[in-house]
């Protein structure tokens, strides 16, 4: 069987699929090649693969040319990695990207019928392939951060002791006025089981603003000890709580907002 292959559209091809490709590695390993660099490396590895395709030998030594030194240069020349161990997380981050975009556009082929062999078409569903894996990678990266961030703190009142789910906010930068201690933040839920709705002395109130920009007041007080159950145990000598209105964090995911100060 002979195949019959127009040679820019094959360069124009790889050329564009390279390109969105290595500007995925790119955002996942936030390099700080620039998009010359990419368009650089992207035509390198094009050109190439059209050279390859010109020569005539077997198909296993192509295929082994390609992935072992033609994707290499195309790293080296677009990414420019600064030692092998980033090279390595690049190279192994190029296949697992084309092979999540292959698998979109495998997903996307069957309801494009004929119309996906059109260039144009075929090069705006790449495209939005391209967009449609970085959105995925922001989600799986957001999600990864928010279970870095989580944690499990026991607090001491008294003689009350209490262990709770908590979250590393780094937008709490809520501190005290007087003292300029960090305040942690603490549901009603998580308040009532810790006093055992037993009456705090001592509270006092400090100004704060919420997203909404609405000013209010949230009462603090002060407990004998937190201790921040994370990679290594952190003990924290009479740390600041602000009582929130909310019975339930998240839907009581967690119960304890902290402070990345005291973390």
């Amino acid at each position: 069987m002979q195949y019959e292959i127009y040679l820019d559209v094959f360069f124009l091809v790889n050329f564009s699929m390279d390109y969105l490709i290595l500007l995925a590695v790119k955002r996942a390993l936030k390099c700080t090649a620039t998009h010359g660099y990419v368009l650089l490396g992207a035509f390198a590895g094009a050109f190439s693969v059209s050279v390859l395709m010109c020569i005539p030998m077997y198909p296993a030594v192509k295929i082994l040319i390609m992935h072992l030194l033609v994707n290499s240069c195309m790293l080296i020349v677009s990414l420019r990695p600064a030692c092998v161990s980033e090279f390595i997380r690049e190279w192994i981050l190029l296949y697992i990207v084309s092979f999540l975009m292959g698998g979109i556009m495998t997903w996307i082929r069957p309801y494009m019928g004929e119309f996906f062999r059109e260039g144009v078409l075929c090069f705006s569903i790449t495209v939005c392939s391209y967009y449609l894996l970085c959105r995925v990678m922001d989600f799986l990266e957001m999600m990864w951060k928010f279970q870095e961030s989580r944690c499990k703190v026991t607090l001491y009142f008294r003689e009350r002791v209490c262990t709770f789910r908590a979250v590393i906010d780094s937008g709490n930068s809520l501190c005290d006025t007087l003292s300029c201690k960090p305040v942690h933040i603490i549901d009603k839920k998580a308040m009532k089981e810790l006093t055992e709705q037993e009456k705090i002395q001592y509270i006092r109130y400090i100004p704060y603003c919420t997203i909404q920009e609405n000013e209010s007041v949230l009462p603090v007080f002060t407990i004998d000890k937190m201790c921040i159950h994370g990679k290594r145990e952190k003990i924290i000598e009479y740390p600041l709580f602000g009582i929130s209105a909310q019975e339930r964090f998240n839907d009581g995911n967690y119960d304890v907002i902290l402070h990345p100060e005291d973390c």
